[in-house]
């Protein structure tokens, strides 16, 4: 199995499939400590705002901030919300993002919460609902990484952040209309394990140094590969934070849970095709990550079984062509009945499982070492159907 994951977490499985049924999400608790653990290593001195949309189930969230201390990096009203029910001041959550809405930069105004503005427009809708906010501004480092385009978000034909000639511009006039600008903000994309790709966004940015004034708080986003070298990557940054006499903030997320979850899946049937498939209960409509952006998840068999090897496609349940979870996965006789394990899957699996095809989405259950805490219950159809029942009229009534 994954070695990332504790032997019990693994032994209790099966367990768990019968307790919540499948497909559903689980987490080990130990590997998620382990990887907050290294990461404060890496970033001694950094203030840490774990990244909501990985994993916003609000259960992870108040561990986070009861165990590690932890502010959060929210991208939406509803993720700000999340945060402050987890018992998180709004001074400990940046609010991020292209698009902010009024009410958003009203709720951050309220709460104290930081902004991280995006454009010479938000500096003026900021300006407007939320006189005198704290914020950072966000740094378009125009530079091409090595991550799926889709991942790719510091690129100079992104639609995030404000280039980097217009930056000592945006930053005078935020401070001109009364923002308090307390910093910098660089994010230049998601599962980057090259640290050259940060070397270079670091350089890109000590440029600036000579031309906005004195900068607080230094932001570099998150980002970080499940392999990238982290405490090459936090010397790097400390020291540029110390170039500019600012305080390191960063904003991790996957790197924190994508290792500790994995997607436990049912077999439910064998086909070929030109391919031969195994189908299982999971679809797009859990793990939606291969077919958005052709990432790769290992596939392992809870039961192992003596037999030859075989090569198979591992295909979702929904009514899709796309809905492909795996290519090419080996297996020994895999039966109708059995449970695989989809790993990496604690980051951005739950958060963007959906709805599509009136499909239930999964429960959610952590392994605390001893037994499983269900952390959300698997969705049934009232849930869906509620709020269309509540805005529709009654069956067989009737209009004047």
């Amino acid at each position: 199995m994954d070695a990332s994951q504790s032997p019990s977490f693994f032994a209790a499985l099966p367990e768990l499939a019968v307790q919540f049924g499948t497909p559903t999400y689980a987490y080990d608790w130990a590997t998620l400590r382990e990887r907050a653990t290294t990461l404060r290593a890496a970033f001694p001195d950094a203030q840490v705002r774990y990244a909501i949309k990985a994993n916003p189930n609000v259960n992870l969230l108040e561990r986070l901030k009861s165990e590690f201390e932890f502010g959060f990096d929210a991208v939406s009203g509803g993720e700000v919300h999340r945060a402050l029910y987890a018992g998180t001041p709004g001074p400990d959550i940046v609010l991020n993002g292209p698009g902010k809405l009024t009410a958003d930069f009203a709720l951050a105004h309220e709460v104290q919460a930081t902004l991280v503005l995006d454009s010479h427009d938000e500096v003026h809708r900021a300006a407007r609902h939320a006189p005198g906010a704290r914020v950072l501004i966000r740094v378009n480092p125009e530079l091409q990484v090595g991550t799926h385009d889709h991942l790719a978000t510091g690129n100079g034909s992104a639609k995030f952040g404000v280039l980097l000639k217009d930056v000592p511009e945006v930053y005078l006039k935020a401070r001109k209309v009364g923002l308090n600008v307390i910093g910098l903000h660089v994010h230049i994309g998601s599962s980057i394990d090259n640290p050259e790709d940060f070397t270079q966004a670091f350089a890109k940015i000590q440029n600036l140094a000579s031309s906005v004034g004195p900068v607080e708080v230094l932001d570099i986003g998150g980002g970080f590969g499940l392999t990238l070298d982290l405490h090459a990557l936090g010397q790097k940054a400390t020291r540029l934070a110390q170039a500019f006499q600012a305080e390191l903030w960063i904003e991790p997320g996957r790197y924190l849970v994508a290792d500790a979850g994995i997607l436990l899946t049912r077999i439910v049937g064998l086909k070929r095709t030109h391919r031969p498939f195994v189908i299982c209960d999971a679809s797009m409509t859990e793990l939606l990550r291969p077919m958005l952006y052709g990432s790769r998840h290992a596939v392992l068999p809870l039961r192992e079984r003596h037999a030859p090897p075989s090569v198979w496609d591992l295909a979702g349940s929904a009514c899709e062509a796309g809905d492909v979870l795996a290519r090419d996965i080996t297996l020994h006789e895999p039966v109708e009945g059995d449970l695989l394990v989809i790993a990496q899957a604690g980051a951005y699996g739950a958060s963007m499982a959906s709805n599509y095809l009136t499909r239930l989405r999964p429960a959610e259950a952590v392994w605390d070492g001893v037994q499983w805490v269900q952390w959300r219950r698997r969705d049934i159809l009232s849930d869906l159907l509620a709020a269309e029942l509540a805005a529709a009229p009654a069956v067989g009534a009737h209009h004047d």
